[in-house]
């Protein structure tokens, strides 16, 4: 988008649709350097999964050398109050930061075939969580769409397995294209 040097800051919306379910094991008992067994395909059925899709007005950032977008939480995914940015250096696009603020404060690394421990700050206290990426394929550049397949888990709680979409739309007043 941007060439070296130059900035750009545009309104944009952004579609974002998630898919979560139980993982089974547990990412903190797991030696480093070993893995999870690798899900399913899809999860069986009689386990649960969790599908939102919102849509929202958000802030696109490219300064030439880093991608950030910027949104604002909704009830609907249970974070109302709370601005996620998810941003990528242009050099490593597949290291890809969630920071969250507000209400629910989280800092997250998603990065291939690697583990992470990040911090959740809730109002009450902070924790610590584990975030296993699998895989993330990042083509916000050139088709606007960013995938990631990670699992998260907060120490003591069921790890969550969770495909997540970030699609990049046109702004409100303009007509989307597929």
């Amino acid at each position: 988008m941007a060439k070296e040097g130059e900035k750009m800051l545009k309104k944009v919306r952004i579609e974002i649709i998630t898919d979560r379910f139980e993982a089974k094991g547990s990412l903190y008992e797991v030696p480093t350097g070993q893995l999870l067994p690798a899900p399913e395909n899809d999860p069986d059925q009689s386990q649960e999964t969790e599908h939102m899709e919102m849509t929202v007005e958000a802030s696109y950032h490219d300064d030439g050398h880093r991608v950030c977008i910027r949104y604002k939480e909704s009830e609907l995914s249970g974070m109302e109050g709370s601005t996620t940015s998810v941003s990528f250096q242009k050099n490593d696009q597949s290291l890809i930061s969630m920071l969250r603020d507000g209400s629910v404060k989280t800092a997250l690394i998603f990065e291939p075939t690697k583990r992470h421990l990040c911090v959740y700050q809730t109002q009450i206290m902070p924790f610590e969580v584990c975030v296993y990426t699998r895989s993330v394929n990042n083509c916000i550049e050139t088709d606007g769409i960013l995938e990631m397949d990670y699992t998260v888990e907060l120490r003591g709680a069921q790890a969550e397995h969770t495909r997540f979409l970030l699609r990049v739309l046109p702004a409100f007043d303009k007509p989307a294209t597929k």
